[in-house]
């Protein structure tokens, strides 16, 4: 049974939609930030900042963010002696309304070491919705005091990648014309003899060699008992 042409237009059609609906949606994304430089068990966050994404697909962030405290230094160049992590909270709100809060955390050495200078990456799925957020310090690691309060911090959104959208209309135009050479009866059978016939030959060709195998070892096992009644 061939799909009708109507069946494969549509079909086509919805998976180029699906293919392209995350790179079409666009939308905004709130997010606060929250840090601790305790190291206990249950972290004591306290406000860092706001980010603001106006486009998830253009990436365009404003960061607000005061500087550091020299309390704050203190306890993160403890944390870095100590080889603790510095652990942030970000609470990401999208502008369907929802709100969903995500925790990560890197080395206070790294951060110390790049004096502040963090990077911090929100994933997106194919819906727009945030399914984690990371924060990254390159940095070398350092136990020293960091050499400003102020942070710099990137924001890079990730989301899916559709890959290239099919050519549909060169591949439904394709149908339609074979499915009218079936119909006038046009289309013509090029392949070559075997091509056609080789789901024959092939069993055909291997009972004649298992034959031919079998014969001899009959004719010899015969031979074998008219020597021994001889005897």
């Amino acid at each position: 049974m061939y799909l009708t042409y109507g069946t494969v237009l549509t079909f086509l059609s919805l998976f180029s939609f699906i293919s392209a609906s995350e790179l079409d949606y666009d939308g905004w994304l709130q997010v606060r930030l929250y840090h601790s430089f305790d190291d206990l068990p249950v972290p004591q966050y306290t406000e860092r900042g706001n980010v603001t994404i106006s486009s998830i697909r253009s990436g365009a962030a404003i960061v607000a963010q005061p500087s550091i405290s020299n309390a704050n230094v203190d306890k993160l160049s403890k944390l870095a002696e100590n080889g603790s992590k510095y652990r942030l909270k970000a609470v990401v709100k999208t502008s369907s309304g929802s709100e969903t809060t995500f925790l990560s955390s890197v080395l206070a050495c790294n951060l110390v070491g790049s004096n502040l200078q963090d990077t911090l990456y929100i994933w997106l799925d194919s819906t727009a919705q945030p399914v984690a957020v990371n924060l990254m310090s390159r940095g070398p690691c350092s136990q020293d005091s960091p050499a400003t309060q102020m942070w710099t911090t990137e924001v890079q959104v990730k989301y899916p990648d559709g890959g290239p959208i099919p050519d549909t209309a060169t591949y439904i135009q394709k149908i339609e014309r074979e499915k009218q050479a079936r119909e006038s009866g046009e289309v013509k059978d090029n392949r070559s003899f075997f091509a056609k016939y080789w789901m024959y030959i092939v069993p055909a060709l291997i009972f004649f060699v298992l034959t031919s195998a079998t014969n001899p070892e009959a004719g010899g096992a015969g031979g074998g008992g008219g020597g021994g009644a001889q005897r």
